[in-house]
């Protein structure tokens, strides 16, 4: 495969009848199929779902920077030198949210948060468009701040178990990563979700990831559900079930395996701009190479979700 065109992320105009109402600390959103409430004291989403269903999605994605290790980042002692990233989102605190006045484009939710823990600056733009999806852009900016490289940029979520089908344009339709994907070529892909974290490892780590997505669909047996788009630049993402702290033995590798995981019901779902490479040179102590390393001092990335009817 070779590429064309770089431009492929070409935004149309959204139509719909957005209706939005702040009543005390809330805003309440709604079109003919989707509604949705965000908390503008705490930075938080209530709910977002489709009209007239029960199903609500009560947690939109949250910044996330950590990945479970794998083999080679124990060689080369990720978990101790990265550490601080493991639960640098733990810790937020809103310093404001700033909500726009509804135009023709939407309304705009502003959240601006410190990362206590590193004291650095993290910002989620949310703009709701007016067919009720959310166009979501995080940033961070770590400028004057002595920190090692993330693992990650990216935000992660939970969906209920039966989001089970998946469907993807992108690199697949095994496992990619930043530095072991050219095998892995762009196309259109479908897949369950237990099929996407990768049993093979005799422990359990990082898995299931795919890299260069323009989108991705999580939806349940009756076609209801989720699609994520990225705006501006393709995504990373990665859908399993089970979360980066099962998949995480902490600072040494507890020779856990596979089937010490325990069977979930629930779909964690990453969304990222980019992923630490995995490495590989050797397994006792080479790091990923210079490009595939995280080390600029600012990131942000933009996408949208939207609930398939």
């Amino acid at each position: 495969q070779f590429l064309l065109d770089s431009k492929y992320f070409a935004q149309t105009p959204v139509s719909g009848g957005l209706v939005v109402n702040k009543s005390g600390n809330n805003l309440d959103f709604s079109t003919d199929k989707v509604k949705g409430s965000f908390n503008i004291s705490n930075g938080n989403w209530n709910y977002y779902g489709l009209v007239g269903s029960n199903k609500l999605i009560d947690q939109l994605p949250e910044p996330y920077f950590w990945r479970a290790p794998t083999d080679n980042d124990f060689g080369n002692k990720m978990p101790e030198r990265l550490g601080v990233w493991r639960t640098a989102h733990d810790n937020r605190i809103v310093k404001s949210v700033d909500v726009s006045e509804k135009t023709a484009d939407g309304v705009t939710i502003k959240v601006n948060y410190l990362l206590a823990d590193i004291d650095v600056p993290y910002n989620i733009i949310y703009q709701i468009l007016n067919d009720g999806s959310v166009k979501v852009t995080a940033s961070i900016n770590m400028e004057g701040k002595n920190l090692p490289e993330m693992p990650r940029f990216g935000m992660r979520m939970q969906l209920p178990g039966n989001f089970d089908d998946l469907s993807y344009y992108g690199r697949g339709p095994y496992e990619n990563y930043s530095d072991r994907k050219t095998a892995s070529f762009i196309g259109l892909y479908k897949d369950k979700v237990e099929n996407e974290y990768a049993e093979s490892y005799i422990r359990p780590q990082e898995s299931g990831y795919h890299t260069d997505v323009r989108w991705f669909k999580l939806t349940d047996g009756a076609g209801k559900g989720l699609k994520v788009a990225g705006v501006d630049q393709p995504i990373c993402f990665s859908a399993i079930n089970h979360s980066a702290e099962d998949l995480d033995p902490g600072l040494t590798k507890k020779q856990q395996h596979p089937s010490d995981l325990k069977e979930k019901n629930e779909v964690y779902l990453h969304i990222d701009l980019k992923q630490r490479g995995v490495g590989g040179d050797t397994s006792w102590g080479a790091y990923p190479h210079e490009e595939y390393l995280l080390k600029d001092k600012a990131y942000a990335y933009s996408y949208i979700l939207s609930l398939i009817n």
